[in-house]
């Protein structure tokens, strides 16, 4: 499962919108999609999992131990794995 898809099914897990996250961030909520969704940067990782009152780990392992980012140099797919 690709960082986007972790985000909006935590989201929505939890009941909330990308408006909702937004505001947590403290950025206009047309950002969400360019800062959070499309191959956000770690520290952004951390942030959103902050905002959502969550451990970040909740957003890096989908229970496969590992997640699938873009690179943004390249483009190409690099997956992260997690160790418990």
């Amino acid at each position: 499962m690709n960082i986007k898809d972790r985000i909006e099914q935590e989201l929505s897990r939890r009941g909330m919108s990308k408006k909702d996250l937004a505001e947590r961030l403290g950025i206009p909520a047309q950002n969400v999609n360019s800062t959070v969704l499309r191959n956000p940067k770690f520290e952004v990782l951390e942030r959103v999992a902050e905002a959502m009152g969550i451990p970040l780990s909740v957003l890096v392992d989908d229970g496969s131990h590992g997640v699938i980012i873009q690179c943004p140099h390249c483009g190409k797919a690099i997956t992260i794995k997690t160790e418990e």
